[in-house]
């Protein structure tokens, strides 16, 4: 297991070759390698010919529809509020990418929308369960093991959510599981592996644009991860995997991913082949976002085990685990099979309200053996 740092005397390096290949590129079309106008010191940010060649506004636009998807969905933990399916499917769709009614305006842009960027094989799945969560939040009584509900936390009151009869969150299962289904498998598993595969033009700028095709499929990458361009040491909120890449940073250095963005993208622009400045880097943000996601579920699994008598948090972080178990078919080279995560899965049964520690246990022994997490990072997880 690998968890490459980039020494800012590497990165001086690889500025400096980077500068010499004059042959490739002409040099007005070479990123600049200090600070300017555009650029801040050790951001995301990259520049040609005094303006910026960075653009993931669509990625932007997406993170914000699913985020206004989730509050929504969020208003079932109040008994007695239904969430509509259909809202949430012309949320999903973006209504058929023409502009939701119930979009702001910085989720309502046309065109883009979580449904069509979708794992083709689960977007019957998603609307299967925003059916089966409006169903749940036509409860009028308090959940229980059989019976769907708002269930109120043991411990801590002041946390409510909604389950179906047998302790599964659908608001979990939807929202945890697009950011794999949509932000991770086209991050990963199309544009990441587009670069490696060298489908995308890296000679000449996109009509009208201040990019080649190669540079804005990698910045598109970079917009799902849900990061800053500052990040880390930025006051600007994280999302999604740039949340729980935070949240694992003490166990796992996960924050070390900016640094292998910044790399790659300083490779792309600064050469028209893809060589190991390039490979190297794209390896190590697909490996290390494989372990944010898996060792989110380890920590959610280990969250589960510390709340056995409180229903509330215990079927709602297994619903999160159950989503992000979901998220790791992705990702080629550090993925599990559909095949593995449905035996993972099936480790922690399928009534959450009876999920005893032992099945819990079982799926935590299935993590350290299959995927990129320590024995040691496990326990500090």
């Amino acid at each position: 297991m690998r968890t490459l740092k980039i020494s800012p005397l590497l990165l001086l390096f690889t500025i400096a070759v980077l500068a010499s290949c004059k042959k490739e590129k002409d040099q007005d079309d070479l990123i600049t390698s200090s600070p300017s106008a555009i650029c801040n010191d050790n951001d995301y940010c990259f520049e040609r010919n005094g303006a910026t060649s960075v653009d993931f506004s669509g990625q932007t636009a997406r993170l914000n529809q699913l985020e206004e998807l989730t509050n929504y969905m969020k208003t079932g933990y109040t008994s007695g509020v239904t969430v509509s399916a259909d809202q949430l499917k012309e949320m999903f769709s973006n209504a058929d990418g023409a502009g939701s009614q119930y979009f702001s305006s910085s989720a309502v842009i046309p065109g883009k929308q979580l449904k069509d960027k979708c794992f083709l094989p689960n977007v019957g799945l998603y609307e299967t369960w925003m059916e089966e969560l409006e169903a749940a939040s036509l409860s009028t009584v308090p959940g229980e093991n059989g019976v769907a509900g708002v269930v109120v936390s043991i411990n801590d009151p002041s946390k409510q959510y909604l389950f179906d009869e047998n302790g599964f969150e659908h608001i979990q299962l939807i929202e945890k599981g697009l950011i794999g289904d949509v932000f991770y498998y086209q991050a990963c598993d199309t544009y990441l592996q587009g670069v490696l595969d060298e489908l995308y033009d890296n000679i000449n700028l996109v009509d009208g644009k201040n990019y080649t095709e190669m540079e804005h499929k990698f910045d598109e990458a970079f917009g799902y991860f849900g990061i800053p361009i500052d990040f880390p040491n930025s006051s600007s909120p994280t999302r999604f995997h740039g949340k729980y890449c935070e949240g694992r940073n003490a166990a796992l250095e996960t924050n070390s991913i900016m640094d292998d963005f910044k790399a790659a993208r300083l490779a792309i622009t600064g050469t028209q082949d893809i060589d190991q400045n390039v490979f190297t880097p794209i390896d190590d943000i697909k490996l290390k976002w494989h372990r944010v996601i898996a060792g989110t579920v380890i920590y959610y699994l280990k969250v589960a085990k510390l709340n056995m008598d409180d229903p509330a948090i215990k079927n709602h972080v297994l619903s999160e685990a159950y989503a992000f178990l979901g998220n790791m078919i992705h990702n080629s080279g550090y993925n599990l099979s559909p095949e593995q995560v449905e035996e993972a899965r099936n480790l922690l049964g399928d009534n959450y309200y009876e999920t005893s520690v032992e099945d819990i246990d079982a799926c935590l022994q299935f993590m350290l053996d299959n995927t990129e997490i320590t024995l040691v990072e496990l326990a500090n997880l």
